[in-house]
């Protein structure tokens, strides 16, 4: 058994250590996760840099690995990294659901997984996602992520070319960030508004939006300005004022930094310079787009080249040109063909690989598990049998003892039995006496009412004779007062009794009952005389209903006053008021 014991205790210490060491672990990528959403706004090419820089996130679990899936994305979106899949973020969103409680953690889940899914064109789905995290920063008050949310609607309507909805979500988005006073969320929300005005061939509002976020652009020096230059270009364009969007157009090209986008803004002069008829510098751009590196804009370069030598009849260029393109569009094909190929290959090795580890992950927890079961099961059982056999000695021991004192308890029982028997004779004696005596005292009284009634009788006969003995004052007061109770009984008396009626009744029944008045108000001195009237006609054996007729009333309202006299005696709701007054 101690044995068991001890195998039991060291199980439990194996499991805390064990929880003890993963907490330990646990708390160094915490920690780094906070410190990288601290750096996520102002710097977040560090931000990616130092999650990249992260060991071993493959091993990450739960909250964990939830939490690096959801910065790696807002790192990678804060980076413009293009987005080929939704499956690290559906990590965050899978954890983060409605059971956990964390609001907030849940709405960020869902807008970054709209966000992916609208990078992926995937807009119904992303829409549905967008609108489920604007609700939800709505109800817990993230204002800027509620604007960032609407913006993100906003472009999905502008997409489908609702462009008076994707306004007003831009409208509502940069109210907030005015509201907030977040210069960089102005800077992008006026430019999506001056994009749905141009959408829509308003040119005056565009033209507002446009130089007020292209004032704010340059103010904080933001990149966005290049991008807002190259938008402004294309207004003009669209409005024929070629030479005004020349300057814009010349303007981005200067201080666009990037090289890939440099080709772009040459992409955009060569057009424009295309329209303008000059063909020496449409020729320069085009030119020079073609030392991309993105194999579409050189596609791109090369028809428009093609186009230009064509149009100036330079047939022998443009053919050159157009083969050019060709040759580089099937290129692609085949690269995207052997692409193809390879991705589905890589997928399906992958998928194999993750299904195999899969199986082996749930073969290793099966055992694990099994194992575990079964050490505690027959854990369980040797310490159930052994703490079973010490309670059946303890209830053996404990029913023993309980027997002996049981028996003593019988004897003592038995003899306090005979002495209560003793007292119940003696008891029942004495009361055999008492009521023997009040049989007498009823026996007496009632022959001094007969004969004070004789007495009277004579008294009266003695007086027709001449004699002039009388009967006394008292046996008068009984008599009459015998015969009123005799009246009341049969039911003869009219009208309620008089104070001197009373006093006649109450002295008849203390010398019938040996002071029984006397004695109830010696018990409550409280009784009304009303009450009095009601204890003599009970003692007397009256009926509710006789007691009715007497006091002019119906049978409940009597029993409505016995009820009360009833408390003021001081006797229980269940004794029996008849019964009482009759022994008392």
């Amino acid at each position: 058994m101690k044995t068991t014991t001890v195998s039991v205790y060291a199980a439990f210490f194996f499991i805390l250590v064990l929880s003890v060491s993963c907490h330990r672990d646990s708390e160094v990528p915490d920690a780094a996760f906070q410190r990288i959403e601290m750096c996520m706004e102002s710097l977040p090419d560090t931000a990616l840099y130092l999650l990249k820089s992260i060991p071993h996130t493959e091993k990450l679990r739960g909250k964990l690995q939830a939490d690096y899936a959801l910065l790696l994305t807002q790192a990678m979106d804060q980076n413009y990294v293009k987005f080929t899949s939704d499956s690290l973020i559906a990590l965050a969103l899978n954890y983060y659901t409605v059971e956990r409680g964390d609001s907030v953690m849940r709405a960020k889940a869902q807008y970054y997984y709209g966000r992916v899914l609208r990078e992926l064109d995937k807009d119904e789905e992303a829409l549905t996602f967008l609108s489920s995290a604007k609700e939800m920063f709505g109800k817990i008050q993230c204002c800027k992520m509620f604007a960032m949310a609407t913006d993100e609607i906003g472009m999905i309507d502008r997409k489908k070319k609702l462009y008076q909805e994707s306004l007003e979500n831009f409208r509502e988005s940069y109210a907030i960030y005015k509201e907030l006073k977040d210069s960089l969320g102005l800077v992008r929300a006026g430019q999506n508004i001056g994009r749905a005005y141009l959408f829509q061939n308003k040119w005056d509002s565009c033209y507002f939006y446009y130089t007020y976020a292209l004032e704010l652009a340059r103010e904080k020096q933001y990149p966005s300005e290049v991008s807002i230059l190259h938008e402004l270009g294309i207004l003009y364009r669209s409005m024929g004022e070629l030479q005004k969007s020349e300057r814009y157009f010349l303007a981005a090209y200067e201080k666009e930094t990037d090289e890939e986008r440099k080709y772009v803004e040459c992409m955009s002069l060569g057009y424009l310079y295309m329209q303008m008829g000059d063909v020496e510098n449409a020729r320069k751009y085009f030119k020079m787009s073609i030392n991309s590196s993105k194999e579409y804009t050189r596609i791109d370069a090369y028809n428009n080249l093609y186009f230009l030598e064509k149009d100036i009849d330079n047939f022998e260029e443009a053919i050159i040109y157009h083969e050019k393109a060709d040759s580089i569009v099937n290129v692609l094909d085949e690269v995207d063909s052997q692409e193809l190929i390879t991705e589905l290959q890589k997928q399906y090795e992958n998928e194999k690989l993750r299904n195999d580890n899969l199986q082996l992950k749930v073969d290793r927890t099966v055992f694990i598990f099994c194992g575990t079961v079964i050490f505690l099961i027959v854990a369980f059982y040797m310490c159930y049998y052994y703490y079973k056999s010490k309670n059946h000695r303890k209830k053996i021991a404990e029913i023993e003892s309980q027997i002996r004192d049981n028996e003593e308890e019988i004897k003592r029982y038995q003899q306090e039995m005979e002495e209560i028997q003793e007292l119940k004779d003696q008891v029942l004696e004495e009361n055999r006496i008492l009521e023997e005596n009040r049989m007498k005292v009823g026996e007496l009284n009632g022959k001094i009412v007969l004969l004070s009634m004789q007495n009277k009788t004579l008294s009266g006969l003695l007086k027709e004779l001449g004699g002039e003995l009388t009967v006394g004052p008292s046996s008068e007061q009984y008599i009459s007062a015998f015969r009123l109770l005799l009246a009341i009984k049969e039911g003869t008396l009219r009208g309620k009794l008089s104070n001197g009626e009373r006093y006649k009744l109450f002295s008849l029944f203390d010398l019938l009952y040996s002071n029984y008045v006397t004695r109830l108000l010696d018990k409550t001195p409280l009784l009304t005389k009303h009450d009095l009237e009601i204890c003599c006609f009970l003692k007397f054996g009256l009926t509710n209903e006789e007691l009715a007729r007497i006091f002019q009333t119906s049978s409940d309202s009597v029993t409505k006053a016995k009820g009360r006299l009833k408390g003021r005696l001081g006797i229980s709701p269940q004794e029996d008021l008849n019964v009482f007054l009759r022994d008392f």
